[in-house]
């Protein structure tokens, strides 16, 4: 699929069917994660892939805001450096490419924003001093064309042309 096409399906996937993702799609996905820019090309991002049932399980207890990890086919966790300044910043950039990625091979993603941290640290075996940025449960979505929650605000209303609230 072409990019504006991928950006343009793309939907949060919050429910997922109970089917296994190729080890070339998962691949597929880090690959995009690893090769996105960062600042002076730092790279200050590691990925930890989760498949086994059990370990989903345990960390949808942990994931408040994203219990659905649970059905996912694999979860990947994005861990940055903190003693990179733009390590959020390098890592968002990431996630954005594996979320585009996964979409392109089909399956979907959430990110995870509320995570007893410390706690799937410890389950994941991340070292202390790294930052646990987000787990992303990817997954084929259970419905695949359901519309967006929201609309996108019109163009009109976030693009402007020389100063900030000139139109086209």
């Amino acid at each position: 699929m072409d990019t504006q096409t991928c950006i343009r399906t793309r939907r949060t996937t919050r429910a997922f069917l109970a089917r296994e993702i190729p080890e070339q799609a998962i691949r597929n996905i880090l690959e995009a994660g690893r090769l996105s820019p960062s600042a002076r090309n730092l790279q200050p991002w590691h990925f930890v892939v989760i498949q086994e049932k059990g370990m989903l399980k345990q960390l949808g207890t942990l994931c408040t805001s994203g219990r659905f990890i649970e059905q996912a086919g694999c979860a990947v966790a994005v861990v940055t450096d903190p003693s990179n300044r733009w390590h959020e910043i390098d890592g968002a950039r990431a996630v954005q490419n594996m979320e585009l990625a996964g979409w392109n091979e089909g399956v979907g993603t959430c990110w995870i924003g509320s995570i007893e941290r410390e706690r799937a640290k410890e389950l994941l075996g991340i070292p202390q001093p790294l930052h646990l940025l987000t787990i992303l449960p990817f997954g084929y979505p259970a419905d695949p064309d359901a519309p967006r929650r929201k609309t996108k605000k019109r163009p009109e209303e976030v693009c402007y042309w020389g100063r900030f609230g000139q139109p086209r």
